[in-house]
């Protein structure tokens, strides 16, 4: 190993290591330096990443030093267990640990042997190559381009994900002249290998760490890739509720969007997207738990979830790419729809400064870079339309960038908050990483704003998403079949704001969660909590930032319950972003007209997940595209009523 690759403190980090490590039932004990050796092969290629861990070992040092006036990398290894235990519970250093530690986790459980150890699906053996389609010639890369490029059409469409993806195929079958811009890059099936490490910085924005700062941090991941954040999501497809657009109707005087209207339009994205019931035989053990123990409860609204996944045969990969095409993403949906349909693609370029004359749009210029002639290229798009379909936390970001002015812009963000709650079946092989993900539901509290689904997670994430150490941690990892993964999220009233941020990959997302929200979010861990334990858990793990509660009884749980309980007490994600552009009748009440043009400009347009005017409580994606299909058509209509009237 060069001095480069070696980690500073290298002592100190094998000494870490050695007490975050100690052997288990079937998981040895690793050797210090190779793990070590491990996170050096991490760091070694992001100096910002190489300075944070040199911080952070330092601190470990430091700490040790000063609760045990001697240095952390020379004590006893029962020493460092113990300190180590104790910081992590508490909330000024919690979290510093959590971060000093990760790396080292991640190595761990990333181990190929260690994975086949506790019973993980091995690394996915895509195939070399696959079939090739003419409209795969219609796909232009930025590493291609010799040159600066000026090119006509008639839409732009910035972004490919449910948006995109939806409102370039509508435009293109109807004849238009479309060229889709992707920041993210192209990638099939043989990229998706479910190597956490390959595939994460290819599919994600950041990877992954976009987050939602508040009364409590919510991660809120979202892709960067064609395909966007459908590559990465659980495929599961619902229409949104009937109460949620009788209110968008009433409330909202969005007299269009009714269900009688709609329907036709979800039927054919359901087409598209082969939506189906997900087959019992790839949901899993999960399913016959959470159905057992909802059944001995009183509950009745129990099933497999609706997914765009036919032939699914449980890869248990949703979120990294699905390596077999079953999961109707855009990537294998609408954008090669697109493209059959005389539409060009451009990845690896960022839509920039949008061309016009006042508040009418001429056309967008986009950057990429030519890594091997190691220059930035230009791509100028002359249109008189453009669709700006960045996501919910992008487009706001872009438009106010681009002259875009409206009190509504990067506001009313609602995320759907989840929650997670684990049981542990000692009797059970769940099969973890050899099923559906996200496959089963319980919706007898959806009319309340409460839906639970399965969100079970790689071996991998089990490893790391947690703040255990030493024997506990170890102890856990080894359960990862034994643990059942099951969870949540509400139809939020709590509204957040999306500006810009440090920089242009991750945005300043400000969301504080309100008191109806969080009682709602309560009555879910305990709700979840109790279905385990009816469908014989022996012990429920309800994860919260810097420890896990454990309880193993119906007193035990209420006892928790009954504690002083606040949001940050809790771990929470989400996956929904939507509002930050929504649509209205007047530009005082929204950022887009009920046909998704921006209010006020002209060849304006906004299709994607900022559009959605409230929180739905489902999952959106099947919502965003029926309400983009019905906008690019609307949209496509009155172009060509234009030109026959020239």
């Amino acid at each position: 190993m060069t001095e480069k690759q070696q980690l500073p403190r290298q002592r100190t980090a094998e000494a870490l290591a050695e007490a975050l490590f100690p052997p288990g039932r079937v998981l040895p004990a690793p050797d210090p330096a190779a793990i070590s050796a491990k996170v050096s092969e991490y760091v070694a290629e992001h100096p910002w990443l190489r300075r944070g861990m040199a911080s952070g070992l330092a601190w470990i040092e430091a700490r040790f030093f000063a609760t045990h006036g001697k240095r952390f990398s020379r004590a006893d290894v029962a020493e460092r267990r113990a300190f180590l235990k104790r910081v992590s519970t508490s909330k000024a250093t919690g979290s510093l640990v959590q971060a000093a530690t990760t790396p080292f986790k991640a190595a761990y459980v990333l181990d190929e042997e260690n994975q086949r150890r506790v019973g993980s699906r091995p690394r996915v053996e895509v195939p070399a190559q696959v079939e090739s389609f003419r409209w795969e010639a219609q796909i232009s890369r930025a590493g291609d381009f010799e040159s600066d490029e000026e090119l006509e059409a008639d839409v732009v469409v910035i972004g490919t994900g449910a948006g995109g993806a939806v409102a370039a195929y509508e435009l293109a079958s109807r004849g238009l002249a479309v060229v889709m811009l992707e920041e993210g890059d192209y990638y099939n099936r043989t990229h998706f290998n479910g190597d956490l490490l390959e595939v994460i910085p290819k599919l994600y924005r950041a990877w992954g760490a976009t987050t939602a700062i508040g009364n409590v941090m919510i991660p809120v991941p979202i892709g960067r890739n064609v395909g966007g954040s459908t590559t990465i999501n659980s495929g599961t497809c619902m229409r949104p509720p009937k109460a949620i657009l009788e209110r968008w109707r009433t409330e909202m005087g969005l007299e269009g969007l009714t269900e009688e209207e709609l329907d036709p339009i979800f039927s054919e994205v359901e087409e598209v997207l082969q939506v189906q019931q997900a087959d019992p035989k790839y949901v899993g053990e999960i399913g016959d738990i959470i159905g057992g123990g909802a059944k001995k409860l009183g509950f009745k609204h129990y099933h497999p979830l609706m997914r765009n996944a036919a032939g699914c045969d449980g890869q248990g990969l949703c979120q990294f790419g699905c390596p077999t095409d079953a999961k109707q993403s855009t990537n294998v949906s609408y954008v090669p729809r697109a493209l059959d349909r005389g539409a060009f693609l451009f990845s690896g370029f960022r839509a920039g400064k949008l061309l016009r004359d006042g508040k009418k749009i001429r056309g967008v210029v986009a950057h990429g870079y030519n890594e091997g002639k190691g220059r930035e290229v230009k791509l100028t798009l002359r249109a008189p339309r453009v669709v700006v379909a960045a996501g919910t936390f992008m487009t706001p970001q872009y438009l106010r960038e681009n002259g875009v002015r409206n009190s509504h812009l990067g506001r009313h963000l609602t995320i759907h908050p989840a929650g997670v709650v684990n049981g542990i079946f000692p009797e059970k092989d769940m099969a973890n990483s050899r099923t559906i993900p996200q496959g089963y539901a319980l919706a007898d509290h959806a009319d309340e704003g409460l839906m639970f689904e399965g969100g079970t997670i790689p071996f991998a994430g089990h490893g790391v998403l947690n703040n255990l150490y030493g024997d506990d941690y170890v102890r856990f990892a080894e359960n990862y079949q034994q643990t059942a993964y099951f969870g949540f999220m509400i139809r939020d009233t709590s509204e957040g704001r999306v500006r810009r941020g440090p920089s242009r990959d991750i945005p300043w997302i400000q969301y504080r969660m309100n008191s109806h929200d969080f009682a709602l979010f309560l009555k879910g861990i305990r709700t979840l909590a109790r279905i385990y334990l009816a469908a014989g858990a022996s012990e429920v793990l309800i994860p919260g930032p810097n420890e896990i509660e454990s309880v193993r009884s119906e007193k035990e749980l209420e006892d928790f319950m009954a504690r002083r309980h606040k949001p940050s007490d809790f771990m929470m994600s989400a996956y929904h972003p939507l509002g930050t552009a929504r649509i209205s009748n007047r530009a005082q009440d929204g950022v887009c007209d009920p046909d998704h043009k921006v209010h006020g400009w002209e060849g304006l347009y906004v299709m994607d997940g900022s559009n959605v005017p409230t929180s739905l409580g489902v999952n959106p994606q099947v919502t965003i595209m029926a309400l983009v299909s019905r906008a690019a058509s609307k949209l496509a209509e009155s172009v060509s009523s234009q030109e026959n009237i020239s």
